[in-house]
């Protein structure tokens, strides 16, 4: 018998045998030349099975009967996985039994024939390999499982896996963010809670738009209360009709590569007096919280407080006490807000809450909680106690702002009008006492503006600081650099800073105007320097709105396209505000007009703690470290911990560094030792209407 033919054998009466025998050798098949051998009974059958193994073996039997030993044998079919039956019956409640058990090969013996025999039996063979292949598949998969399990078991990293709903699918056990990231349970459980919105938004964001994602930074806490930072790198998965159906990914532990970035986070993140929240981190969660509002339908509120007479404490007791009472003006805010909520100091005497989930009608009845709470827990002083009283005003959203800077000022406007009626009075946002009054204010500046945009020769000014390289690559290139900066000329010919009109041109619709005809005029300067042989490269400031201002986007791509200026002559700075908006529509803006030659700026670097974010996912040419960590540097160490951190990322990814707000040479030698590329401030030049002659160069460079 061939080595690759299974063997046959025959286990029915022998009478029936002989005519199997002859129709098998009339079929002239692979067995049509064999002696197939006859067993006496099922239990031989199992003998020769196993005596055969682990060659397959091939069996025809014709029972006539559902006896018990045809159920025993059908019993023990699955522990022998190299026998396959062929079934030869009349009986129809054999084959029942049969097919049950999972032989599904068979032939009638009405139906006996050479032809349909030797059918039969090759199909048998067939079906063997098939069963065969499958074990082999099965035991592969079982290996490879077992091995990803092992290795996953094994690995440093945390390897993840969810559904769409952010429910963990799988969870390697070695390392995990917390005891919470089992499967079953939601990612945003690993981290901490107030990353919780970041996380779903975030995800949110991809599952939108579908792509890799790289080097994501969460937070979360050991047992012992200690901050662990986790950077998670993954992909959406796909389902077969091609929709996101989950995420997969791996983080890392990268705390030990941060040393400083715990403190960092605090700093960034929190008041230094009062230790709850600042104001820039609780922006970037009602931003957060309104875009999930939105996704959600749900609904909520912020307060504002102020400490009605606080100038008093101050005076009648001193600066110290006064300190004192607002850290305990935070405590008692903190022990009165539920879990989810996020307490701020905003400035002075000022604090904010954001109470998600709230109905409307709630909030004046918290509000006044908050009132009593500060009340009955006055502040123990050497020689008495010190009681003060809350204002409050309160805004809704989505309903009062559908964005944090609206949704503060508003809230704002509210605390102002509780503070006009008197001490201990709490007010609501209303659109129709405050429309007019907001609609003056902003008009007298567009009228203005618009003014100014008919006379632009006139009265639209370009004013240029310069941006003096400190250290590094920067000084040997002698290119001069300088920010342009917005001026508007007023009919007496004074100047009108930008803070005065900004504003309104935004609320307005007039800030891409402005920027339009800024960035064009910096464009023609900058042709006009370079045919003369001066290096010159500008930066412009742009509005948050202008990224999504198609006009704007068009007419820059034309312009440069025209210029033909060496590359990065021009470079736009990008605020987080922008960024916050619409990320990747900012990505994108970016990619059309950096094949063009434009540079990119991260400005106010470090006032929020996604600016280390936004360095690792933007393709940036510099970062303008925001002036607040840089007019007392010298002076401060955790200033000095935060910059050099900054610094430290920002050459990892072949980033330049400018330090804003320069005022005097202790700044600038700090700056220097740190290693930071260049320096801006009134320490070097305020910002003048003329680029001076000879550039920067001889007065600082030499």
């Amino acid at each position: 018998m061939p080595a690759s033919l299974a063997h046959l054998v025959l286990v029915m009466p022998a009478d029936l045998a002989e005519r199997v025998r002859s129709f098998i050798k009339a079929g002239g098949g692979p067995w049509s030349t064999e002696r197939v051998a006859l067993l006496e009974d099922y239990a031989s059958l199992l003998k020769e099975a196993a005596a055969n193994r682990p060659a397959p073996l091939l069996a025809l039997i014709a029972p006539t009967a559902v006896s018990r030993s045809l159920e025993d044998l059908l019993k023990e079919l699955p522990g022998v996985p190299t026998l396959q039956l062929g079934l030869l019956t009349a009986d129809a409640a054999v084959a029942e039994v049969a097919h049950r058990a999972g032989v599904p090969l068979g032939l009638a013996l009405d139906d006996l024939s050479p032809q349909r025999l030797t059918t039969l039996l090759r199909l048998m063979e067939e079906w063997q390999h098939l069963k065969a292949s499958q074990r082999q598949m099965q035991l592969l998969f079982e290996q490879a499982e077992t091995r990803f399990h092992d290795m996953a078991d094994l690995c440093a990293d945390w390897l993840w896996e969810t559904d769409l709903n952010l429910n963990l699918t799988f969870s390697s056990n070695r390392k995990r963010p917390s005891a919470a990231s089992t499967v079953g349970s939601n990612l945003t459980g690993s981290f901490l809670p107030e990353e919780k919105l970041r996380v779903e938004d975030e995800f949110a964001e991809i599952a939108r738009n579908p792509r890799p994602f790289y080097e994501r930074d969460y937070w979360s806490a050991d047992r012992f209360g200690g901050r662990i930072c986790w950077s998670l790198s993954g992909m959406p998965l796909q389902g077969p009709t091609g929709a996101i159906v989950g995420f997969r990914g791996v983080a890392r532990d990268v705390s030990s590569q941060k040393a400083n970035t715990d403190q960092i986070y605090y700093l960034v993140n929190h008041d230094a007096l009062t230790g709850v929240m600042n104001r820039q981190r609780i922006q970037e969660e009602m931003n957060r919280t309104l875009r999930a509002a939105k996704r959600e339908n749900r609904s909520g509120a912020l307060l504002v407080l102020d400490v009605d007479r606080f100038a008093y404490i101050n005076q009648t007791h001193g600066h110290l006490v006064g300190d004192k009472y607002l850290i305990h003006m935070a405590q008692v805010l903190k022990d009165n807000v539920r879990t989810g909520d996020v307490v701020a100091r905003l400035n002075g005497d000022t604090f904010a809450i954001l109470l998600r989930d709230v109905r409307a009608e709630d909030v004046p009845p918290r509000l006044e909680r908050l009132q009593n709470s500060l009340g009955n827990r006055p502040l123990p002083l050497e020689n008495g106690v010190l009681t003060l009283n809350l204002s409050g005003g309160a805004a809704l959203y989505p309903q009062d702002g559908d964005n944090a800077d609206a949704l503060l000022a508003h809230a704002m406007d509210a605390l102002v009008r509780a503070k006009q009626r008197g001490p201990h009075k709490i007010e609501m946002f209303d659109a129709n006492n405050t429309q007019n009054q907001i609609a003056e204010g902003h008009l007298e500046w567009v009228e203005m503006v618009n003014e100014c945009l008919n006379e632009q020769q006139q009265r639209i000014v370009l004013y240029y600081q310069p941006i003096v390289p400190l250290s590094g690559p920067a000084i040997a290139t002698r290119i001069e650099h300088y920010e342009v900066l917005l001026r508007l000329m007023d009919t007496d010919g004074s100047i009108v800073p930008p803070g005065k009109f900004l504003a309104s041109a935004e609320e307005y619709g007039l800030i891409g105007k402005l920027d339009l005809i800024v960035m064009q005029r910096a464009i023609e300067m900058l042709k006009l320097w370079h045919n003369q042989n001066r290096k010159v490269h500008l930066s412009i400031n742009l509005s948050g709105k202008t990224f999504d201002n198609e006009e704007f986007l068009r007419e820059a791509k034309a312009a440069l396209l025209a210029a033909k200026l060496p590359p990065k002559s021009l470079v736009f700075e990008i605020t987080e505000t922008a960024l916050l908006r619409d990320l990747q529509q900012v990505k994108n803006f970016m990619t059309e007009l950096r094949a063009l030659g434009a540079g990119f700026a991260l400005d106010d670097c470090g006032v929020g703690y996604s600016s280390f974010n936004y360095i690792r996912q933007l393709d940036l040419d510099y970062i303008k470290i925001d002036g607040s960590f840089v007019r007392n540097l010298h002076l401060n160490g955790d200033d000095q911990a935060f910059v050099k951190a900054l610094a430290d990322v920002a050459k990892q990814k072949q980033i330049s560094t400018i330090a804003e707000m320069v005022e005097h040479q202790d700044a600038m030698t700090a700056l220097k030792g740190i290693g930071i590329d260049f320096g801006q401030g009134y320490y070097f030049a305020p910002p003048q209407p003329e680029l001076p002659a000879e550039g920067w160069q001889k007065t600082f460079i030499s």
